[in-house]
Parts: C-alpha cells; sequence; structure tokens
C-alpha cells in the first residue's frame, strides 16, 4: 500500500463571501484517508483494524474527517480520541470531503468541482451507514459560518474552484476559520522551557494551560510581569472535564487589578 500525504489548510481570520470558492463545515475529529481496504492518519498511522466499520472494498481512496457523535454539537473530539484509543463502544462515521483516486487512477489532478461530483456518485455506491458527504455550498461563506456557531461546530473550511488535489501541500486554496470562543481569564503561574501559562478563571477554577501560539509582545508581557493578572483569551470551547480546548492568549490587561 501506497500512502497519500492529505493536502494541508492555511488560516483565515475573516469569513467571505465570495463566487470563486465554497464552503463546508469544519468537523472536530481525526484527519482520515480511507479506501483500498485500509485507512491511515493524517501521519500514517494505519488505522484499520481500529476501525472495520470503514472497511471499503471499492478501488477508491478518500480523505475527510472521523469524528464522534456529539450531544451539543454534530461532533465530540474527546469521543473520536476515545475511539481511537481503543474504546470500541463509541460509535464513529466518517465525513469525507475529497476523492483522490478511483479505478486505480489517480484524480487529484481534477478541479475541485469535479472531484466533488464523483465524489458523490462513488459515496452512492458504497452506501455505507458510516461514511457520509460533507455538504457545501457556494458562495455563502458568512451564512454557513453562522449557522456552524449557532450549532457550537469547530469553523469552516473555504475552498478554491478549479484548484486541485496537492498531496501533503499547504496553499492558500484550502483555508480554515476557526469558530473561536473568547474567555476572560486570570493568569495564575508561569512556568519556563517548556514556557506554559496557567489560567483560572475569574472566579478561581483552573480552566488549563497555554502552551502554543505566544506573540513576541505576550512574551514580553509574560516575562515582565508577576501573576496573578487578567489576560483574554480564545479557545475552540471546552472539553468534557471543563478546561479551555487549546486556549490561546491574545492579550494581557494592562491593569494588576482583578476586580
Amino acid at each position: 500500500m501506497k500512502k497519500v500525504k492529505p493536502m494541508l489548510l492555511n488560516s483565515q481570520d475573516t469569513v467571505t463571501n465570495n463566487k470563486d470558492w465554497i464552503y463546508e463545515p469544519k468537523y472536530d475529529g481525526i484527519r482520515l484517508l480511507v479506501g483500498n481496504k485500509y485507512s491511515y492518519t493524517r501521519h500514517g498511522t494505519i488505522t484499520t483494524n481500529r476501525f472495520p466499520e470503514l472497511h471499503i472494498q471499492h478501488d477508491v481512496l478518500l480523505d475527510g474527517e472521523l469524528i464522534a457523535p456529539g450531544t451539543d454539537a454534530p461532533d465530540n473530539f474527546e469521543g473520536a480520541m476515545s475511539r481511537f484509543s481503543g474504546n470500541k463502544e463509541q460509535p464513529i462515521y466518517f465525513m469525507a470531503f475529497d476523492i483522490l483516486s478511483y479505478k486505480n487512477e489517480s484524480i487529484s489532478r481534477y478541479p475541485l468541482e469535479e472531484r466533488k461530483g464523483l465524489l458523490t456518485e462513488v459515496l452512492a455506491k458504497i452506501n455505507s451507514p458510516y461514511i457520509h458527504l460533507v455538504p457545501y455550498i457556494h458562495t455563502e461563506g458568512k451564512s454557513l459560518f453562522n449557522l456552524i456557531k449557532d450549532n457550537n461546530m469547530e469553523g469552516i473550511v473555504t475552498k478554491r474552484l478549479g484548484s486541485t488535489y496537492m498531496p501533503g501541500k499547504r496553499t492558500d486554496n484550502w483555508r480554515k476559520i476557526i469558530n473561536w470562543s473568547y474567555h476572560d481569564c486570570v493568569v495564575s503561574k508561569i512556568t519556563f522551557e517548556p514556557l506554559t501559562v496557567q489560567l483560572k478563571s475569574v472566579e478561581g477554577n483552573y480552566i488549563g494551560s497555554v502552551k502554543l501560539g505566544f506573540t513576541t509582545d505576550i512574551k514580553n508581557e509574560l516575562f515582565s510581569r508577576t501573576p496573578p493578572y487578567l489576560c483574554k483569551v480564545k479557545a475552540r470551547g471546552w472539553t468534557n472535564s471543563g478546561k479551555l480546548r487549546t486556549p490561546l492568549i491574545y492579550s494581557i490587561e494592562k491593569s494588576d487589578q482583578l476586580d
């Protein structure tokens, strides 16, 4: 089996409406390539035996996201990771958004809209209750993003019409826009090597740690101040245990007053 590295996404801060792009939900799970009797992660880890529901006999290779159904959202990242770690009781689905090969032919050079059309046809033939098509719309990115926020989903992905699939490459043809949540927090403790900032809520409860994404200005503020003090944080929502998920500090209050 020859593994294909998936195409990667750049980031974009603002949501647009553009007739030359399509917009689709960004599901919160594990990136997976499925087909030709195998499945594997974006890093090449074989997962065929972990996810027997996704066994496909057809000569096809699909790109998509393994998700676990959530309660407050259509997906739950911790559920997906639980299944990946061996919890066979956790139900899963595969949300397919692209097709890389079909009938022993690479179709990565086909334009996006042709691949999407073929993907729809192939999924109808596979007809699996565990494998579904990621929906998408043309032009109306802002409307989709509002729907994503209403349903507590991770964000959206925007893709340029006419673009080819570029295995292993990160280009501006695919861009993710995250549905961040914003929080007032307290920097309660700082440790170094590596730089780690422990966060508490303004009520005094520990709600997670920041380990990545420090800008130069934020680092200078952290190095020149003694906790506790207020900061503003954005995160990808909350974990099941009540911690902020992948929090990032985007500003620090100038005042040391906590009230």
